[in-house]
């Protein structure tokens, strides 16, 4: 019964009862006992619940109406050199005293209970001969560090205040909380506190007890035990004419009934007459001694459940209970239940009985010796004197124990419970228990009313994602199993706290459905949440992928009953509406903020979090914003200071007719202004977006669409495979091709440029390698592409191992021993791995530039990077740039080892690929057209790029993917060159506005690749062009021709030298060598 107390409070009739706390000493605190704390002055310390609030405070014992609040368990730890920890919890509310550190200062002030301060320091044992008493004086506090303490102390109408102090002050601070623990005394129960269990179940109508020590037949007792056999409905006598079954009181024919005041008759609720008091059968203490105590002259009687009630009918009252069958006294029907809440037990007795006679004489109807009525011994105790514990009456001496203990429990009972979980509560119309975002702001903020039922259309919304549609279930009662089943239940909506009330569920054996007090007239059903569903975080409101946010524009799509292809958009004024025109987002995110209602009491239960988003448009002005202007609409602007914040809260979950699925749709909640949303006007036909009222209860929603429209050009085979390609660059509206520079002003001696021009005026070919660089690798490589340009790949083979071929015992000098393995032997050779070698397309923006004058500038024209190609060697993933250092070096005489002994550092590209950041060193192809790249079918205008470098050192390094500004290859007085970052904005640069060239591509082949290469290694031969000539070495002994571009022979010898110079003219040659692949020289 302890545990059915903490879920409701007692009848009026009870309160009443309840006892001055110093009926009883306590000698020793006892874990499991609820104890009542005395203040001193008459007065207890209770918990008070006011709308979910718990506030302690100190009342007169005659002011305190719910027995429950009053009394406390005390559960305690003990300390072997500072005395007890003792935690005090409130058996009414569940709740401990306790306050919140945080909410301290040194001035006491009022509190909530309920913080992380519930540990105090109290009495310095658990114990005490004389029992404790309020003139002990004994404070509680609490120490959170060595030198510091939380105490308490009360206001002036008695409400518990707390302060924290220094711990060498606490001692002289005045008004400090004393308490005492008391024994709560006994207080008798009516008909009504038992049926309803304490007040516990108002619509209890029986209850069933249990007992301590447990009876059973064949085990422990021969006739176990009438009390806990079965479930009862007690009955007061009504001192009124009638039945008043409300109030459980039964109409009667005793004329004693008022010396009965606190008795109860039990009948025996068994699906038999229950319905019919007046005639059912009831407990009484029986006209039979318990075989074996007669002889000893004990009288030991029994009870029965079997007595009748006669009933007899009044006209004008109706039925009434006359008597209790021939030979019985009805006094023998009638029991006291008595209840001391610091056991946690009930004391029966019985109000008379009869004992046996040595003579049959009349009585009540019928010859019998049961006939001398007996007041006395009339407590119902365990007879321990047999071999069989029975129950019978005796005496019982006063302040003493009983030796059996009974239990108030549920008896039948629609009463149930679920598991503490996660649920949404559905009514028999199908409707759902929610918070809806409309009644969630104003009067209704904060409180239950925010609560009520909502017609939910399936193909529209889904509550399963809706943490407002769902409910946090908590069991008020898990101490015993049998508790646990008829539990009433905390709800509190997962999304909104403090909308939260207390709930006992009920059902009717057969029923389909749940029903409950709290819901007039509703049936129920109470349909528990996924597991997944309860542990997912980011429930209920929009939550973007951090990395998607770096690269991704959004849509925010209307959702509209006529029309699925509404977008916000903009007016020419700025404002925005959702009807002909669309705008792309990109969003800013804050910091996860929690929200909502979490529990440790539901398993997996995570606290939900949100984020708040700002949304912006990329224009050729920088970031516009959206804000709210002096009409109430939402418009852009570019002042970042009056851009509006928002949080977007899922409302549909739908499936439009040109979807494969469903998609979310979300409401943008004004975070500056939480009581308002988005929402379109209908005050025109602009469909204009304003700011609206919560409680408004058509909610705009918008679905948030990632913008798929390719940002950057991904140069796929024709099988759709990510492989390098051979690819020509022309400029769309010249048709100009990228090249190797040939204009001489441009052209500076050591370093290979790019440069454009018309198709026939190129030293060399147009085509270049271009190679899949981050693709598969990096977060956003499917958003931006990034590729490495090549021209004039080589390779060097490597040298395979050669073994020693001596015949001794090898020796391993590495690890110093001898080794049959003759690779390892000192006099073995060791493998050299080969490596690739080309020429790579770089941006030059990272040259150190030692001249000011343009023409003398190698990396710069005036204030612009240039671009151009480098000699670059690549082995296993490391990319090593070797500039002008190995000009003249054939690949094959090129070593690893010399580049690294020349202080060439390499570059980690297994690292470098997961990177989005740009490099110097790789290109992307940034689409002017997004949007028209799907429908486009051929090459032309709609497909479109820029090619984009790295914006290192000027630009903004953190917009690596789609910047505002960036550096594109764009021509600065003919001289190809990068943008300036700082300058280039996209908006212009992709309509050609500020000198930014826009490409297309073609396919290209082997034999037109784009070269200006000085030194061409075939095997190991090299072709170095110079002067007036080409020098060719390693070709001694071969026949060499040389050709000029239109295949006239301009040169045919054999070489008699490892080093020959052969004269030809200056221009485009291909030199071929005798058993050789043909490689093209230009010679000047």
């Amino acid at each position: 019964m302890a545990t059915l107390l903490v879920a409701g409070g007692m009848t009026s009739t009870f309160a009443v009862n309840s006892p001055a706390p110093n009926d009883g000493s306590v000698k020793a605190i006892e874990e499991g006992k609820a104890y009542q704390l005395y203040g001193g002055s008459d007065q207890l310390l209770v918990m008070t619940n006011t709308d979910g609030v718990y506030k302690a405070e100190f009342l007169p014992t005659s002011q305190v109406t719910d027995l429950n609040s009053s009394l406390w368990t005390i559960s305690y730890v003990s300390k072997e050199t500072s005395g007890p920890d003792f935690t005090l919890v409130n058996k009414a509310r569940g709740t401990s005293l306790s306050v919140d550190l945080k909410e301290l200062t040194t001035t006491p002030k009022a509190v909530n209970m309920g913080g992380n301060v519930s540990s105090w320091k109290w009495y310095p044992s658990v114990k005490k001969e004389n029992g404790f008493s309020y003139n002990d004086h004994q404070t509680v506090k609490s120490y959170f560090t060595s030198d510091s303490v939380v105490y308490l102390t009360a206001g002036v109408n008695g409400e518990v205040m707390a302060a924290k102090e220094d711990v060498n002050k606490i001692a002289t601070i005045p008004g400090q909380i004393e308490i005492a623990p008391v024994r709560a005394a006994g207080a008798v129960l009516t008909a009504k506190d038992l049926n309803t269990k304490l007040g516990t179940d108002v619509e209890g109508t029986s209850f069933k007890l249990s007992a301590t020590p447990e009876l059973k037949v064949g085990t422990n007792s021969t006739l176990g035990d009438m009390f806990t056999k079965n479930a009862y409905r007690a009955w007061n006598l009504n001192p009124q004419n009638g039945t008043d079954e409300e109030e459980f009181k039964i109409y009667h024919n005793f004329s004693w009934h008022l010396t009965a005041a606190d008795y109860v008759m039990l009948q025996v609720i068994d699906k038999t007459n229950d319905d019919k008091p007046c005639e059912d059968t009831y407990l009484m203490a029986d006209t039979v001694y318990i075989p074996g105590l007669y002889v000893n002259n004990e009288e030991g009687v029994q009870f029965t459940d079997k007595v009748k009630a006669v009933k007899a009918n009044m006209p004008a009252n109706g039925d009434y209970v006359n008597n209790f069958g021939e030979g019985r006294n009805p006094k023998s029907a009638l029991f006291k239940f008595t209840y001391y809440p610091t056991e946690d037990s009930l004391a029966i007795d019985v109000l008379a009985y009869n004992k046996k006679d040595a003579v049959e004489s009349s009585y009540e109807g019928k010859n019998t010796a049961w006939t001398i009525e007996t007041t006395n011994k009339n407590s119902v105790i365990l007879n321990q004197l047999t071999a069989s514990n029975e129950l019978t009456l005796g005496a019982v001496v006063a302040n003493q124990s009983r030796n059996i203990k009974f239990m108030l429990n549920e008896g039948t009972t629609n009463r149930v419970s679920k598991d503490n979980g996660v649920y949404v509560i559905k009514n028999k119309k199908g409707q759902y228990l929610a918070a809806p975002i409309y009644n969630t702001y104003g009067a209704n903020a904060g409180n239950w009313t925010a609560a009520e039922w909502v017609t939910v259309i399936g193909s529209e919304q889904d509550v399963m994602r809706m943490p407002a549609y769902q409910w946090v279930m908590v069991k008020k009662d898990s101490m015993t199993v049998e508790a646990k089943k008829i539990s009433a239940m905390t709800i509190t909506n997962r999304e909104f706290e403090d909308v939260a009330n207390t709930v006992q569920f009920r059902h009717n054996e057969g029923g389909e459905y749940l029903f409950a007090d709290l819901f007039t007239n509703d049936s129920l059903k109470v349909e528990a949440v996924a597991a997944d569903v309860i542990a997912n975080e980011a429930l209920g409101y929009l939550n973007l992928e951090d990395e998607n946010l770096k690269v991704m524009s959004y849509k925010f799509n209307y959702l509209h009953a006529y029309a699925e292809d509404k977008f916000m958009g903009m007016l020419k004024d700025s404002v925005l509406n959702v009807k002909d025109s669309e705008l792309s987002f990109f969003m800013e995110e804050s910091a996860k903020a929690n929200y909502g209602y979490t529990t440790k009491y539901v398993a997996g239960l995570k606290q939900l979090t949100r984020v708040t988003y700002t949304p912006y448009v990329k224009t050729s002005n920088g970031k516009c914003y959206i804000t709210i202007d002096a009409e109430n609409r939402y418009k852009l602007t570019d002042d970042a200071s009056k851009a509006q914040k928002f949080y977007l809260k899922e409302n549909n979950f739908y499936q439009p007719a040109s979807k494969e699925v469903k998609q979310p749709y979300y409401a943008f909640i004004n975070v500056a202004a939480p009581g308002s949303k988005m929402g379109s006007s209908d005050q025109d036909l602009s469909v204009i977006l304003r700011d609206q009222v919560l409680n408004e209860t058509r909610t705009s929603a918008f679905a948030v669409v990632p913008n798929n429209a390719p940002l950057y050009r991904r140069f796929l085979t024709e099988e759709g495979k990510d492989e390098a390609q051979l690819l020509k660059f022309y400029e769309y509206y010249v048709n100009d091709y990228l090249m190797d520079e040939t204009n001489e002003k441009f052209q500076r001696e050591g370093v290979n440029y790019l440069g454009i021009g018309a198709e026939g005026i190129a030293a060399a070919g147009l085509s270049f390698k271009v190679r899949p660089y981050n693709i598969g690798k990096s977060a956003a490589y499917q958003i931006k592409p990034q590729y490495l340009v090549i021209v004039n790949e080589s390779v060097n083979e490597g040298k395979p191992a050669v073994k020693c071929n001596e015949d001794h015992m090898h020796y391993d000098k590495e690890a110093g021993e001898e080794t049959t393995d003759p690779y390892k032997c000192f006099h073995a050779q060791k493998a050299v791995k080969g490596f690739d070698r080309y020429k790579l397309l770089v941006s030059f923006a990272d040259s150190v530039e030692t001249a000011t004058a343009f023409v003398d500038q190698k990396y710069h024209y005036g204030t612009y990077s240039r671009v151009g190609f480098v000699d670059a060697v690549e082995q296993d993933s490391v990319l090593y740039i070797l500039g002008d250092k190995f000009v003249g070096v054939s690949t094959n005489d090129l070593t690893i080892d010399a580049i690294k002994e020349a202080g060439i550092a390499g570059i980690d590209m297994k690292a470098d690929v997961k990177k989005d950041e740009h490099k110097n060193y790789t290109w992307s192809f940034r689409y002017i057209n997004p949007e028209k790249v799907a429908d486009a079918t051929e090459e032309n205008l709609d497909v479109a790029f820029l090619i984009e470098s790295n914006v290192d050192p000027k630009g903004n390094t953190a917009e690596a993917i789609a910047p505002m500004n960036a550096a594109w290859i764009r021509q600065q007085n003919n001289c190809l060159v990068l943008s300036d970052p700082t300058e280039a904005k996209f908006e212009n640069a992709k309509t050609g506005g500020d000198a930014a060239l826009i490409f297309n591509a073609e396919a290209g082949s082997e034999d037109d690749m784009a070269t200006e290469n000085e030194v061409i290694a075939t095997s190991t031969i090299s072709v170095v062009a110079a002067d007036g000539g080409v020098i060719v070495k390693g070709a001694e002994g071969r026949n060499i021709v040389i050709t000029n571009v239109l295949g006239q022979t301009i040169a045919n010898t054999v070489v008699t030298s490892s080093e020959a110079t052969i004269s030809v003219p200056a221009g485009v040659v291909v030199v071929s060598v005798e058993g050789e692949a043909a490689v093209k020289a230009i010679v000047k």
